[in-house]
């Protein structure tokens, strides 16, 4: 019974907690939100391209935003909260692009003065050269006053039962070095052997490559 009770109690605190985080973002439009979020990509806290809706990739990169303005990590889109963002300045100047499917189309972009723009050019190339356009997945990193910041493509073919299996690998880097070492890694993690990947592109927003 006790149990019963605890968990019963436990279901309505967290319903209670829903409702006021519900409330709190009822604050905001779906334009507002899109523009908060975009200001989350452009500072990158954010890694996917804005839609207008909330979901977990949102609230953890607005708690990383106030961790980083050393504001209370409420997690919360409020007025105030968005009001606050919309004045941090994330201080981009040149972003770049890349995207690329499991058949091994790539598309790279770069000095956009935007990253959401950046990341929608690209990947709108990619989904429209690639015979599997549903895969395209992208990456983006800037120049900005702190320095370069690089992303580098991998991609990795192996032969399957059938047919070949193909897979893009995308990662963000302080160099290009490390950008291209974690895309290599992620792709050791994913089974693949070394003699099975190709570098398809590294660059910065800068176009060096």
């Amino acid at each position: 019974m006790k149990s019963h009770r605890a968990r019963a109690g436990a279901l309505c605190l967290a319903l209670m907690m829903m409702s006021e985080h519900s409330i709190a973002q009822s604050q905001l439009s779906q334009a507002e939100i899109y523009r908060a979020q975009a200001r989350l990509f452009e500072s990158n806290f954010l890694t996917r391209i804005p839609d207008g809706r909330i979901g977990q990739r949102t609230l953890d990169a607005l708690r990383a935003w106030q961790r980083q303005a050393k504001r209370p990590q409420t997690a919360e889109l409020t007025k105030k909260e968005f009001d606050q963002l919309m004045r941090f300045d994330p201080g981009k100047h040149a972003w770049e692009a890349i995207s690329g499917s499991t058949d091994g189309t790539w598309i790279a972009v770069w000095g956009h003065r935007s990253g959401v723009e950046a990341a929608k050019k690209a990947l709108a190339g990619c989904q429209k050269k690639s015979s599997r356009p549903d895969d395209c997945s992208y990456v983006s990193n800037s120049v900005d006053r702190s320095g370069p910041g690089w992303s580098a493509a991998v991609f990795c073919e192996q032969q399957g039962l059938f047919r070949k299996k193909g897979q893009m690998f995308l990662h963000n880097g302080l160099s290009r070095k490390s950008a291209m070492d974690q895309a290599f890694a992620a792709a050791s993690t994913a089974k693949f052997r070394p003699s099975q990947c190709t570098l398809v592109k590294a660059l910065n927003g800068d176009g060096q490559q």
